[in-house]
């Protein structure tokens, strides 16, 4: 029986996994695909970190800025997680996917796609966009354009001269439409059912993840507040252009759906200029037709669906009652759930200071539960990831 088993060769796999060996456990890191940082390497090649180097780095090896730059690129990002997982000498077997995890007598079972194996401890670490979501818009087969899901974009070059629409303003849908504005497309449109909250990478010279940090111990009512002042601030009034204040303050999103904000990198501007139109959200399809909310149509060549993913945990510990309603594990970290001592969870939770940062300190809380066999916490039955009491 092996120590452990990390189940994906992301970053916070590869740093638990490189974590649990300097304290002596033999890891070994399962990986579906045949390469480290593989959701890293099916993105668009404009991709980069919304985090600084310094503050997404992993524990043992740093990102260093001369290297990796300041905000390291996909393939930077790429590089830097090549490189950890070779100085770290890190046990990967790729190729091989996690298909069900049971309890044995002493520890646990894992059914893969090359056997089974077991180990005393696993670390689920699969990714928190493991499965693309596309929603069953009604019609939707019916549609005579192309539909896509954002996953699928790779560059402006082939929606050049299109008419192109995009579902949802968020992280990747708000950089997916600012991109074709620029890369030539003929008409870029963004359909919004709920109004994002956007910021920048850096305000006045410094990383806005800094003072995330701090308003990540606010009050939420306390630290939406601050945090619109700073949005509003940085991005304008947006309302007479279809983005009205979010319903929901930036620090409550965060802690309750895990959902960061979208980083303006020339999205707004584009807005202002008219390049990018905001309309009323997608409600289905009929035929080469765009049903909105507001009951009016559209007829692009083009749909990009930006919705989102799926963790995609069910098959794999759906059976064990530690997921949420939304199919979220209930612990993280060092936490584990009465129902299931030695099973761990990283790389599921956000913070306004980012999610790489998280994932240096859950790999190094892991392990150091590991190495001491802490017992479960049965105050924590039930318990969400990023729980916070609202005042």
């Amino acid at each position: 029986m092996r120590g452990a088993v990390v189940c994906g060769a992301g970053a916070a796999g590869l740093a638990a996994g490189a974590m649990l060996g300097r304290r002596g456990v033999d890891a070994l890191v399962i990986e579906r695909s045949d390469q480290v940082a593989a959701s890293w390497r099916s993105r668009y090649a404009a991709l980069r970190l919304n985090t600084p180097g310094w503050m997404s780095t992993q524990p043992g090896y740093r990102a260093t800025r001369r290297r990796y730059g300041e905000y390291p690129s996909r393939d930077k990002w790429i590089q830097y997680l090549e490189d950890y997982t070779a100085h770290h000498r890190l046990d990967v077997r790729f190729g091989t996917e996690i298909q069900r995890i049971d309890r044995l007598d002493g520890g646990w079972q894992i059914q893969t796609t090359g056997g089974s194996l077991e180990a005393r401890v696993i670390v689920v670490a699969t990714g928190f966009d493991h499965d693309p979501y596309m929603p069953d818009w009604p019609g939707r087969e019916s549609f005579s354009g192309e539909l896509i899901h954002a996953s699928a974009y790779s560059s402006p070059d082939p929606f050049r001269g299109k008419d192109v629409l995009v579902v949802g303003p968020g992280v990747t849908g708000s950089e997916v439409a600012h991109l074709l504005a620029e890369g030539g497309a003929a008409r870029v449109r963004v359909a919004c059912r709920t109004p994002p909250h956007i910021i920048r990478r850096k305000w006045l010279g410094v990383s806005v993840n800094v003072p995330g940090v701090v308003l990540h111990h606010l009050p939420l009512r306390v630290a939406d507040e601050i945090a619109w002042g700073v949005e509003r601030t940085i991005r304008g009034n947006l309302s007479r252009y279809g983005l009205p204040r979010p319903p929901v303050g930036l620090a409550s999103q965060s802690a309750k759906t895990q959902q960061a904000p979208a980083y303006d990198a020339g999205f707004v501007a584009s807005v202002k200029a008219g390049r990018i139109e905001i309309i009323a959200a997608v409600e289905g399809f009929d035929g080469g037709d765009v049903l909105l909310a507001d009951g009016s149509r559209a007829d692009p060549d083009v749909v990009i669906a930006a919705t989102g993913y799926r963790r995609g945990l069910e098959p794999l510990v759906g059976h064990l009652d530690v997921l949420d309603e939304r199919g979220m594990p209930l612990v993280h970290g060092r936490r584990q759930h009465p129902a299931a001592p030695g099973l761990f969870f990283t790389g599921f939770r956000a913070e306004l200071s980012g999610q790489l940062r998280l994932m240096r300190f859950d790999a190094r809380a892991i392990a150091r539960a590991v190495a001491s066999r802490d017992r479960p916490d049965e105050s924590l039955r039930g318990q969400p990831i990023g729980n916070r009491q609202t005042l």
